[in-house]
């Protein structure tokens, strides 16, 4: 089995396999190997396609025969405050006849250790299984919630603020951004998304079914969002949605109050730790649904980078032991100790305390 990063004109097959692995019909199906690779090169649709010699594949002995491929996507992530590189796992897929083979298990050895290189920190995922990925040192990173709404039972307030619609002409980019911004200060290890992961702001309401809306407050800043996906006589969907504070999600509420002649219910996602019940007159009756959903697995690529960007708190001894099995950490033995010092004073932060380690230096 031979392992490597693709060249251009494979990208057609990286993306047959993936049409394969995950069912759906594939794009440029007709272009030839070279067409398909110099348009996504040139037109990149999303940041894969952008970053497109990040993708690693494992060959038959021959070189040429793919059998398995993933992208590394390099992403802006906020680790404690600060902006770290994280490496986006993407498009794993094996041909069937393939599978079990050891494949992605290839892959991963390859890329870990090159994503160490590339001066990496974290990297993300979203497994079809959580204990196929523990094998690599992934670990479920977080969840959020998943909210069904009855809209007849959204009795509330009228917001103070108003709603622009997203139309042909009109870039409400810039204000989308401004909330996400703000709600990545707030939440650790969030992605900070690139000018490719906003392309939908500019979605035409009239010709997809799709609906973009910012939510201004009262003093006019942009304070809430939200895509919506509206098919007569189905539930709405919230594909995305963002609010900063309880201005911001009454505003999303009245929002989706206004389609309950049409709709039934609406369903969308919030931070675990936000509960908008307070905001309902009424909640019983099946007017409120609650589900937790998987947000993907992170692991440290860059363990000693990691350790000295925590902003950890507290006085005590952190013990960080790591054993390898098959994937050694990248750029590290297999076995490696970090201990703070054992003695510290009460006030001492744990970002201010000097990390020791034992074991052989990377």
């Amino acid at each position: 089995m031979i392992v490597r990063k693709i060249r251009r004109d494979e990208l057609k097959r990286c993306a047959q396999l993936a049409a394969l692995a995950f069912e759906f019909p594939m794009e440029g199906a007709e272009q030839s190997p070279e067409e398909f690779g110099r348009r996504l090169a040139e037109h990149p649709n999303d940041a894969a396609d952008a970053h497109w010699d990040s993708q690693w594949a494992a060959f038959d002995d021959d070189g040429e025969t793919m059998m398995a491929t993933f992208a590394v996507i390099p992403w802006r992530a906020n680790f404690d405050g600060r902006e770290v590189v994280m490496g986006g796992i993407g498009g794993v897929a094996s041909l069937p006849q393939y599978r079990r083979g050891g494949a992605i298990r290839r892959c991963f050895e390859a890329a870990l250790p090159d994503m160490h290189a590339r001066g990496m920190t974290l990297s993300y995922l979203y497994p079809f299984s959580n204990a196929f990925y523990r094998k690599f040192g992934y670990e479920i990173a977080c969840d959020e919630a998943a909210w069904r709404l009855k809209l007849a039972g959204l009795e509330g307030p009228d917001a103070p603020g108003c709603w622009r619609l997203s139309e042909p002409g009109s870039d409400l980019a810039a204000d989308i951004r401004a909330v996400d911004a703000a709600r990545q200060r707030r939440h650790n290890c969030m992605v900070l998304g690139g000018d490719t992961e906003y392309r939908w702001t500019a979605a035409d309401p009239f010709v997809k079914r799709e609906y973009v809306f910012v939510y201004y407050d009262a003093a006019g800043a942009p304070s809430a969002y939200a895509q919506i996906q509206a098919w007569p006589g189905e539930e709405l969907n919230c594909v995305r949605s963002c609010f900063n504070d309880r201005a911001g999600l009454e505003g999303l509420l009245a929002l989706l109050r206004r389609y309950a002649a049409d709709h039934s219910h609406a369903t969308l996602a919030m931070p675990v730790d936000v509960d908008p019940r307070a905001l309902f007159k009424e909640f019983s009756l099946g007017t409120v649904e609650r589900k937790l959903r998987q947000r993907g697995m992170v692991r440290v690529v860059n363990v000693e980078k990691a350790l000295s960007l925590s902003r950890m708190k507290g006085a005590g001894t952190l013990r960080v032991s790591r054993r390898a099995r098959r994937t050694p950490c990248a750029g590290q033995t297999p076995r490696r100790t970090w201990r703070r010092p054992s003695r510290t004073s009460a006030g001492c932060s744990w970002a201010a305390a000097r990390w020791t380690r034992t074991g052989c230096r990377t």
